[in-house]
């Protein structure tokens, strides 16, 4: 447990997804399609109220990532009429996220409300398979992004948002059902995302290892003497496909799957 905190590991995103704006804009809209769909067929509004507060409250996470430094990103830009314009960077704070929180909330729960009507598979599915051919077609590879995903304060915000959701669950049984459909779809549409985007070479891995030559040398010399500048005090690992499972399992089902059911609950509940 102690090396998982002395550690880094990093998700690196390379390609445009974390700065293309016309991305994030075109899913941000087909979520708005589905909350007005969810209205006008079930007269509902769980999905307009889990789009808005999802996205209002993970704007303030990826603010939080951004001053922290924890989410290193380049800026966003949008393209139209073959013009690149590069936005604010509050505004791609923004579509940010939409797309990290209130796009994946809205999909998880309209489809995980319909999970046994054949027609919302099929579209579901359909979604998918755009996700997937839109991440085949890109070919740009330049780092865009990289997150530390064991920080001491993400891995006591998603434990917190953990403890929460399994007491909210307990309170509240008769959501159950409808919770766990909604984390999986999240789930099952990320894991598609997430594989085909390690496949084509998006996401990748960084281990920086704790160096115990480093600890030794500043025990041994005052506190006043720097460690000599030969010991590093991290050193990279080269990283295994088990490494990049075990990461990226863990992204998708706890800062995903997890952190997400903390909306239905804020919001649902």
């Amino acid at each position: 447990m102690l090396s998982i905190l002395q550690n880094k590991y990093h998700i690196v995103r390379l390609g445009d997804f974390a700065t293309n704006g016309n991305t994030k804009l075109i899913y941000g809209l087909f979520s708005i399609l589905l909350s007005l769909d969810d209205y006008i067929s079930r007269n509902s509004t769980d999905c307009f109220l889990i789009l808005l507060g999802s996205t209002t409250i993970w704007t303030f996470v990826e603010l939080y990532l951004h001053i922290t430094l924890t989410r290193v990103i380049k800026p966003m830009y949008i393209v139209l009429r073959n013009e690149t314009y590069h936005l604010p960077q509050t505004m791609g704070i923004i579509l940010q996220g939409l797309q990290e929180g209130g796009v994946i909330t809205t999909v998880g729960l309209y489809f995980g409300d319909r999970l046994y009507e054949i027609k919302y598979i099929i579209l579901l599915h359909a979604f998918i398979l755009y996700i997937v051919v839109n991440i085949c077609m890109k070919k740009n590879i330049l780092k865009a992004s990289k997150r530390q995903v064991n920080t001491s304060s993400s891995l006591m915000f998603i434990s917190t948002v953990t403890i929460y959701d399994i007491e909210s669950l307990y309170n509240n049984p008769e959501h159950i059902q409808r919770q766990l459909s909604m984390f999986f779809v999240m789930i099952y549409i990320c894991s598609f995302w997430t594989f085909f985007t390690w496949y084509k070479g998006f996401r990748t891995i960084e281990i920086h290892m704790k160096n115990p030559t480093y600890n030794s040398i500043i025990n041994i010399k005052s506190n006043t003497t720097p460690p000599s500048p030969t010991v590093p005090e991290y050193y990279v690992k080269p990283v295994t496909n088990l490494d990049t499972f075990y990461i990226l399992t863990y992204d998708v089902i706890f800062e995903i799957g997890v952190a997400y059911l903390l909306f239905y609950n804020l919001f649902l509940i």
